[in-house]
């Protein structure tokens, strides 16, 4: 990951989107993972869920693939650490759209998914990373939410 912002602090200069290199923060939380606490105080980020290593590697979509890019905002502390495990928790959220995205699911590796497990299943299976962003460089994240989209690409819209 620490290759793909040194690229997008090269594109984002040519863009003339800033001058320099942005002060990005990478957190990098491997499977099984813990779901974050609070988006800390002053910050924003863009954040990717993908497939660990290990449990990609026995599925057609292979190891860290993708799932979902996204971004919050310094007042979105809820979306950045919870709201993705819960599949009623906001309209649009990974776990809803891994329970009823069910073609996906052979690609996936996936059996079964409800309710009552989609939580621990992505607990257990999925690495997630954050790029934190100070809330005052206004725009930032919006711009590297778009570069890892191209990048990365990600099985689930945003």
């Amino acid at each position: 990951m620490s290759r793909l912002l040194e690229d997008f602090a090269i594109a984002g200069s040519k863009a003339g989107l800033f001058v320099g290199t942005p002060q990005i923060v990478h957190e990098h939380l491997p499977a099984p993972h813990r779901q974050p606490g609070s988006l800390p105080a002053g910050y924003v980020a863009v954040y990717v869920f993908s497939l660990s290593s290990l449990y990609g590697s026995d599925c057609a979509a292979d190891a860290n693939r993708v799932l979902k890019v996204g971004k919050v905002g310094p007042n979105s502390s809820p979306r950045f650490s919870s709201q993705h495990y819960l599949p009623n928790s906001a309209r649009r959220n990974l776990a809803k759209s891994l329970m009823t995205e069910t073609v996906l699911w052979p690609y996936l590796g996936i059996d079964d998914l409800d309710e009552e497990n989609v939580k621990q299943w992505m607990l257990r299976n999925l690495e997630r990373d954050h790029f934190f962003v100070l809330a005052a460089k206004e725009g930032l994240e919006r711009q590297l939410e778009r570069y890892l989209r191209g990048h990365l690409g990600q099985v689930f819209e945003g």
